[in-house]
């Protein structure tokens, strides 16, 4: 009698191949199996242009300092406006970038940042109008280590001047009567998966957790922010300065550090 066993292992090894291969070409989509589920369960999401664009690059240059730019289509008005934008990187460890509260008093609904990325992945910004309206766009982005990337700074000195902010304004002003404000804070950002180049053990994470602006004592604009924000944290949004005043930013980390400067800000 013909033992046939030997085929029959050839056969079964083949078919496993197959799986492991077609595993590999079909991976998990996280977006849909996970995030949705977990952020927007019953939001029905409309995927379009017509609320906001988003700016990335097809392949960043430094995984470690993405930039993202977000655009609204309309200004901010008390009638219609964006009252908050999360930014999710798919497949990054912690996919909740961040979640950016606005307000009408901003003028115009658009953010400029710089995120990690650490593989390639799908970047969506969802934006939640006053009418409970959702609506996404999504981009591809092809960058790699961004989360485990070192820092770009010694920490050490980064340390040293851990919550130093700066502000600017940039250009000019809108014909809604709103202007770029750019805020800057020295922070290193650690992602809880860098290691430390001498003692080669994992840093403990220590990230930016909460923004709240202030313009003449008004809360006009909040951020809650993770591990996927770029070290030295920079963010460009609009603001109303009318007729000039003071804006403040308070600021708390993951140790509970916090942090406050008000600027001034001419007419």
């Amino acid at each position: 009698m013909m033992v046939r066993f030997p085929v029959l292992g050839i056969f079964l090894g083949g078919l496993i191949a197959q799986s492991v291969i077609a595993a590999e070409q079909s991976p998990v989509d996280v977006w849909a199996t996970f995030l949705k589920p977990k952020y927007f369960a019953d939001k029905v999401l409309i995927e379009d242009t017509t609320v906001i664009e988003m700016k990335t690059p097809y392949r960043a240059e430094d995984a470690a300092f993405t930039p993202v730019t977000i655009r609204a289509q309309f200004p901010q008005t008390a009638e219609r406006f964006i009252e908050k934008i999360y930014l999710v990187v798919d497949n990054n460890p912690e996919p909740l970038a961040g979640v950016f509260n606005l307000t009408p008093e901003i003028g115009r609904a658009d953010l400029a940042l710089r995120i990690r990325i650490d593989n390639y992945t799908n970047v969506r910004a969802i934006a939640v109008l006053n009418s409970g309206e959702h609506h996404i766009v999504s981009n591809f982005v092809k960058a790699q280590g961004g989360c485990s990337a070192p820092l770009g700074s010694d920490l050490q000195a980064a340390m040293e001047r851990i919550g130093q902010i700066n502000f600017r304004t940039v250009g000019e002003r809108t014909p809604e009567d709103a202007i770029i404000g750019q805020l800057m804070l020295s922070h290193p950002n650690i992602t809880g998966m860098q290691k430390d180049q001498k003692t080669q053990l994992i840093r403990p994470a220590h990230f930016v957790k909460s923004w709240k602006l202030y313009f003449n004592d008004a809360l006009i604009m909040t951020a809650e922010t993770g591990i996927s924000i770029s070290e030295d944290p920079s963010f460009r949004f609009f603001f109303k300065p009318h007729k000039g005043g003071e804006l403040k930013a308070d600021v708390i980390d993951s140790q509970g550090k916090e942090w406050t400067k008000a600027f001034k800000v001419e007419a």
